[in-house]
């Protein structure tokens, strides 16, 4: 028999939860410019690196839910007004992870926009976490590995621009070790 966290006895398994994580994903020929700067900082360092092979995107925020039809009807209704935006990245830089790795990232020079969307969801999904809108070229690498590139981090720079009219839905799968696309959520056009 189960038990709960306070110790009680549970009639019944809890739910299973899946994880989906919520993002804007560019164009296509945006991610394929993205892909060849991921490949290029491998080359420079020397290494395959971890985020190498990820599909270019901005992360909104991930969650945990029983079945994909609670967790759209939650995205639904928080996007229900808003509109088509345009987002525009220039410029590099950097967080720190630790003190052993860093991210490079693009930023996100119009962040008003991705700055309303997640307080939408904020307050839908009662996320706490801080939102920083980016584009990460490289999560988690090494400190020697970046020590390689970081005199040349505005060789990675690719100022572009795009009209996010779709918010993506990714469920994890633990069996593939991936994320499926469940449902692409389009937003409302301005003129209609």
């Amino acid at each position: 028999m189960n038990s709960s966290k306070k110790g009680q006895l549970l009639l019944f398994p809890p739910p299973e939860l899946t994880e989906y994580l919520i993002l804007i994903a560019p164009p296509d020929e945006i991610k394929k410019e993205i892909k060849k700067l991921k490949t290029k900082l491998s080359k420079m360092t020397g290494n395959t690196t971890e985020n190498q092979y990820s599909v270019a995107h901005i992360s909104l925020f991930k969650t945990a839910w029983e079945k994909d039809k609670h967790v759209l009807e939650r995205l639904k209704k928080a996007l229900s007004d808003m509109k088509h935006f345009p987002v525009s990245l220039n410029g590099v830089d950097v967080f720190s992870n630790g003190t052993k790795k860093k991210t490079v990232y693009l930023k996100v020079e119009n962040q008003k926009p991705l700055q309303q969307l997640y307080e939408a969801f904020k307050g839908e999904f009662k996320i706490k976490k801080e939102f920083v809108p980016h584009l990460s070229i490289e999560k988690n690498l090494l400190i020697a590995d970046f020590e390689k590139i970081q005199h040349d981090l505005n060789s990675f720079n690719h100022p572009c621009e795009w009209i996010c009219d779709r918010i993506t839905v990714l469920k994890f799968n633990a069996k593939s070790n991936s994320y499926k696309l469940v449902e692409e959520i389009v937003l409302k056009d301005d003129i209609g």
